[in-house]
């Protein structure tokens, strides 16, 4: 919330009387409180009184407390740090709830992450108690650790390929995300885009070297962004001559441990473009996931690499929405007041 528009809401609760003494009239209070909860709500959105531990490894947005983690020293924005820490992501309620005053960068959303809170990597401040409050009476999570969270420079407030600390009001360009390692870059890092109508998800060139899957989806919804220099110097339609445009013919409804997988790998069947050393970018239109090859072969890579996301739903897990968002303070205490027993 702006202070600044919180200290003027407040201002003009006050008029001032005949003597010249300040007097709050009960109108200019409510329209000054109603002010400040839109302005809350508009902010905080969704409901924050239950953190998202016990669901595990799940797709949702994430949040980092660089007041309770230290960068090291090349992450460093302002004075250097001395005791740098691991790195540590939080949910969207303990981000509220746990580290409401601290210096909160928003991540956005990542996968396969569980929260943090009140583990091993991010206990809060003793004088607050340490533990997570919305877990204050499992205590024993202060010695346990995530260990399939995967982390990286984004949490430390970083991004794109440049490295740089991602603020906001200073951002003259178009950030575009990676639908497989989740980091964003700028437009101007990447090089030349598509036209927005022609691609719906992007996959960096690092996520393209780093699993061979994904070289070998050949569509007419896929689009390379050859990289020369460090750039994408220009856009090329897939242009094997054995397409199979054809989708699966699996039932995506089902999971992917009880499908039945093809013996014959569906899409190595030229790899004469894919397989060049020249580093590209993925730009991939809707529908594209069901171009994905799900034979023995890849499937074994796809679950070793934990990219099952690429053949099954991807859902993201929101905060839950806030029934009374919208209602003032006077409304929920009146509707608190007429639930009470009035024996």
């Amino acid at each position: 919330m702006d202070d600044t528009k919180s200290e003027l809401a407040l201002q003009s609760t006050s008029e001032v009387d005949g003597d010249g003494e300040e007097v709050v009239t009960a109108h200019s209070f409510l329209v000054a409180q109603a002010d400040l909860e839109r302005e809350a709500a508009e902010v905080l959105p969704g409901k924050f009184d239950e953190c998202t531990y016990d669901k595990g490894y799940i797709r949702q947005p994430l949040y980092a407390c660089l007041t309770c983690t230290h960068p090291p020293l090349k992450y460093c924005q302002g004075a250097s740090s001395s005791d740098s820490t691991e790195p540590a992501g939080m949910c969207y309620s303990c981000s509220i709830e746990c580290h409401a005053g601290h210096e909160v960068i928003e991540l956005f959303t990542k996968r396969q992450f569980r929260c943090d809170c009140g583990t091993k990597r991010l206990l809060l401040p003793a004088e607050q108690g340490a533990c997570c409050r919305l877990k204050s009476a499992r205590t024993m999570l202060a010695t346990l650790e995530n260990a399939n969270n995967v982390y990286n420079h984004n949490f430390w407030g970083m991004y794109c390929s440049c490295d740089k600390f991602y603020v906001p009001e200073n951002e003259t360009g178009v950030m575009v995300q990676c639908y497989v390692c989740n980091d964003w870059y700028h437009d101007s890092c990447i090089g030349q885009l598509p036209s927005e109508d022609e691609y719906d998800d992007y996959v960096c060139r690092e996520c393209v070297s780093k699993h061979p899957v994904l070289r070998y989806i050949d569509s007419t919804m896929l689009r390379y962004g050859r990289v020369e220099e460090g750039r994408v110097s220009r856009i090329e339609p897939a242009t094997s001559a054995k397409i199979l445009d054809t989708p699966n013919e699996n039932n995506t409804d089902e999971p992917v441990s009880k499908r039945a997988r093809p013996s014959m790998c569906r899409l190595r069947r030229d790899t004469s473009v894919i397989d060049s050393q020249q580093p590209f970018d993925m730009f991939l239109a809707d529908g594209w996931k069901s171009h994905v090859c799900t034979c023995i072969d890849c499937m074994r890579e796809i679950e070793a690499n934990r990219l099952v996301f690429l053949v099954e739903e991807d859902e993201i897990v929101e905060p839950e929405d806030d029934e009374t968002l919208g209602e003032s303070l006077y409304e929920s205490a009146m509707k608190q007041l007429r639930n009470m027993d009035r024996t």
